[in-house]
């Protein structure tokens, strides 16, 4: 006969279990929640960070044209120049395309260093094939608007590099690598000028 006295010690023990078995499930599950939550807040930093690194590079672009401008009211035409600036455009502007099109964090950083690596193109070009330009009121202007675009560039370059660290740290950091991995969490790549172009590109027209 089946002693009946150990039946409440039994349904004591396996409400015990079960509560446990229960904390441990809301612990874990909100841990899992939590590192998913911080990492996509992550991410969001990045996409946030991308559209400023996008705008100070377009803010550069387009005093490009104004530059043109200057040279060629002060110097005449000359086919070279204006076939290099034209034939960077062109890289320019396909790079801001596969920026458009791009379906990937690293793809878009891959097209923004394409981007950068044409616009140095373009102001190198002017640079090389006018040492000798006087410089005039307009031309001070530009030169000082352009030192400005670069800066602005280095710093937005710079400040996306630093969010790009936070969210890979969230990736690469045990325990959240485990989720990252489950949650197709992976990591990105940082912003890295073109090895032509780690230096600001100098114009200087006197």
């Amino acid at each position: 006969m089946q002693n009946t006295n150990t039946q409440p010690i039994y349904k004591r023990t396996w409400f015990i279990v079960t509560m446990v078995i229960a904390a441990l499930v809301v612990i874990f599950g909100g841990s899992f929640v939590s590192s998913s939550n911080g990492m996509n807040r992550k991410q969001q930093d990045v996409e946030e960070q991308t559209g400023a690194v996008q705008a100070a590079l377009q803010n550069r672009a387009d005093l490009i044209p104004n530059l043109v401008n200057a040279v060629k009211g002060s110097q005449g035409q000359e086919s070279k120049v204006y076939g290099q600036i034209a034939e960077a455009r062109t890289r320019y502007n396909n790079a801001k395309s596969d920026y458009d099109k791009a379906d990937s964090q690293d793809a878009k950083t891959s097209a923004m260093q394409n981007q950068e690596k044409a616009m140095n193109v373009m102001v190198s070009s002017i640079n090389e094939n006018y040492p000798n330009l006087k410089s005039s009121d307009q031309m001070s202007t530009l030169m000082a608007q352009i030192e400005g675009a670069d800066n602005r560039v280095t710093y937005q370059r710079l400040k996306y590099n630093k969010t790009v660290r936070a969210y890979n740290d969230k990736v690469v950091a045990f325990p959240s690598s485990i989720v990252a991995g489950m949650t197709n969490h992976k990591k990105m790549s940082y912003f890295a000028a073109d090895a032509s172009a780690q230096k600001n590109p100098e114009v200087n027209f006197n």
